[in-house]
């Protein structure tokens, strides 16, 4: 086995409670959503970190997908202090004793992130792109304090047997820390620390993330081991990709189009329509998938149906089976599903899309949750842009 020590970069990790309170998180984790330190989260909910549409979204699908699989990868929009969502790519850990563990990457417009973990400034390989295969809190002096099921699988144990053994006894079968143990790194210096394995031929990537407790001081740390051979979900691809080009398009007109194209191409087949706010409204601006005119229509603040209340609302409305839903407004017998997401911040809707299909509860949750991320991105690009007319115009 070779090891090779780096250093490791990541927005943001954090532990919380069954009572999903944040037990354990770093400065970067807080700094993330507009809180100066850790003892500002700890012992908060995480209803102060995500919306409501989130914290259901995990209550709903994530946790009970957690508790059978252990792990989720995904896509997510995290809410700011100041309000804004931010989209994110998350890795959540479920452990035996209920805890959660988030390692949180936020998807920038540069395709680079940029934070800190620890004091200073580390860079996280782009080698890690998918969801670690082992993730461990172990406490300062080496002992396993709680693991996830695949990691003591993989060391051919249960969770219970793993848990107050020596990290380095039970995976090494050493007497000491391995040489570039990024453990000791993260132990001595109170900072991240990240080391390259080769085992049998196969690369992992091994981290050691500080964590601390009220009082700001090193309490445990968390430990990851991660194959890099792996591809990304799709769906972080397709955010990744999304915001990294959006920000390269300088008018209002290339936007719209490039949201319509790229949530097209997420949901094909799918009846797409972009409207824009207006003064008593909103007005279809792009359509894709109906036979039918739409574009120059309008909808009026007075009116009914999911796209006027997300509007006046500003909050996605999902009609899983319209045939049995007030809220639906159309003239498409054939469609049998709806979702309406503003496009829009937290200070000003900019106007809503609105995606129907033909087969009953047919867009995921994944995918609603994407297409909300899209909007979201969508509102501040246009946000940008209009501070930045009304600039030159000063």
């Amino acid at each position: 086995m070779g090891s090779k020590h780096t250093k490791a970069r990541i927005d943001g990790i954090a532990v919380l409670n069954e009572g999903r309170k944040y037990q354990f998180l770093d400065q970067s984790f807080a700094s993330l959503y507009g809180f100066g330190g850790p003892s500002h989260l700890i012992g908060k909910s995480w209803k102060e970190t995500f919306s409501l549409t989130q914290i259901e979204r995990f209550e709903d699908e994530l946790i009970p997908l957690l508790k059978e699989k252990q792990k989720w990868t995904g896509v997510i929009s995290g809410l700011n202090r100041n309000g804004d969502q931010i989209p994110q790519k998350i890795s959540i850990f479920y452990l035996k004793d209920g805890k959660l563990v988030f390692l949180v990457k936020n998807i920038t417009r540069k395709g680079r992130s940029i934070f800190k973990v620890g004091r200073p400034e580390h860079n996280w390989p782009e080698a890690v792109e998918s969801t670690p295969d082992i993730v461990a809190i172990i406490s300062p002096d080496y002992v396993i304090e709680t693991i996830n099921s695949t990691g003591a699988e993989r060391l051919g144990m249960n969770p219970g047997e793993v848990s107050g053994k020596k990290c380095y006894e039970v995976v090494h079968r050493l007497n000491s820390p391995i040489r570039g143990c990024p453990c000791k790194q993260a132990i001595e210096s109170c900072e991240a620390g990240i080391g390259e394995v080769t085992e049998d031929g196969t690369n992992y990537v091994v981290t050691a993330f500080p964590l601390v407790d009220q009082t700001e001081e090193l309490t445990a740390f968390l430990h990851t081991v991660t194959q890099v051979s792996k591809n990304p979900p799709s769906e972080i691809k397709a955010c990744e990709f999304f915001t990294r080009e959006l920000v390269k398009l300088t008018n209002k007109d290339e936007i719209y189009s490039f949201l319509l194209h790229s949530i097209r191409e997420v949901l094909e087949p799918a009846k797409i329509t972009v409207y824009e706010k207006s003064s008593d409204g909103i007005e279809c601006l792009l359509q894709t998938g109906y036979r039918r005119k739409i574009t120059g229509k309008k909808l009026y603040t007075s009116g009914k149906g999911a796209r006027v209340e997300v509007l006046k609302g500003n909050k996605s409305i999902y009609l899983p089976d319209v045939t049995i839903s007030e809220k639906f407004i159309g003239h498409d017998p054939e469609v049998r599903c709806e979702f309406a997401a503003p496009i829009s911040t937290s200070r000003k809707v900019f106007g809503v899309i609105d995606i129907r299909k033909l087969k009953i509860d047919s867009i995921t949750p994944a995918e609603r949750n994407l297409i909300e991320i899209m909007a979201s991105e969508t509102g501040k690009t246009l946000e940008r842009l209009s501070s930045q007319s009304f600039n030159n115009q000063s």
